[in-house]
């Protein structure tokens, strides 16, 4: 099968593009492309196809040449269990899985689907921090070990994030490459209680990381092939919720490459 459609959401991306990592030859993987329908479609807002729907299957059935990037997802696996790896584009773990629980709660599911669910999780997030009982749990994060390219650090993580796309919603880009010219995953680690956490939120809102936030100890950001947290936090991908081992490991490496077609 040399094209694989995939119409649905961020969850349905990851969990066709895991399946077919393990049937196809990562050197003869089928081109893909991504019809947005879910609930979250942060891949499909930075590699999907543009059409939906018969629009899109006519489109493709003509076979005229297409556009397409090349993205590497995150393979995210367990070191010394016999838990199968998973692939998605976007994730994280401490303060994110936190947010995303209560997205996930009955009450927002219900009453603010799709995009407003997302809202209500930042709004939630933002009135935690108002209140000093609530404000104190959430700024002192969880415990976070990083190894990463010969180099290792821990500490508490307020919030840990990691993709595999070029771009997100909005114009939001938390992200910034510390060392020019190193390829891999994208990642962001901010320490438990960061200094000036209003000002850097609303800059990298914005996609934007100046000066002083590449330089500030309290906000790591980078690029690799290969990292280990530890961590007894569970790791969100596209919106799937995955518990750690008892080792406490999981290990972040650069996927196969998928060619991901556009109109």
């Amino acid at each position: 099968m040399r094209t694989i459609v995939i119409d649905g959401g961020d969850g349905t991306v990851s969990t066709a593009l895991t399946a077919i990592a393990r049937v196809y030859p990562a050197d003869r993987l089928p081109d893909i492309a991504v019809l947005a329908s879910g609930n979250t479609n942060l891949i499909a807002n930075d590699v999907g196809f543009g059409l939906r729907g018969m629009e899109a299957i006519r489109r493709l059935q003509r076979g005229a040449a297409m556009r397409s990037s090349i993205r590497t997802p995150i393979r995210l696996s367990w070191p010394e269990t016999d838990r199968s790896p998973v692939l998605g584009l976007f994730g994280g773990c401490t303060g994110y899985a936190r947010a995303v629980r209560i997205a996930h709660s009955p009450t927002v599911v219900r009453f603010a689907p799709h995009d407003l669910a997302v809202g209500f999780t930042l709004l939630s997030t933002v009135i935690s921090l108002m209140f000093r009982k609530s404000r104190e749990s959430w700024l002192s994060g969880e415990a976070l070990r990083v190894e990463t390219s010969g180099h290792a650090y821990d500490g508490n993580s307020f919030m840990f994030l990691t993709t595999g796309l070029s771009k997100l919603s909005r114009g939001i880009w938390p992200f910034w490459d510390a060392e020019p010219n190193v390829e891999g995953l994208r990642y962001l680690d901010v320490g438990a209680h960061p200094e000036n956490l209003s000002r850097a939120t609303a800059a990298l809102l914005c996609g934007r990381a100046p000066r002083w936030l590449r330089r500030h100890p309290d906000y790591v950001s980078g690029r690799t092939d290969d990292m280990i947290l530890t961590t007894k936090s569970d790791f969100v991908l596209d919106g799937e919720v995955f518990t750690p081992s008892e080792h406490e490991q999981m290990r972040l490496e650069r996927g196969p490459a998928f060619r991901f077609l556009h109109a």
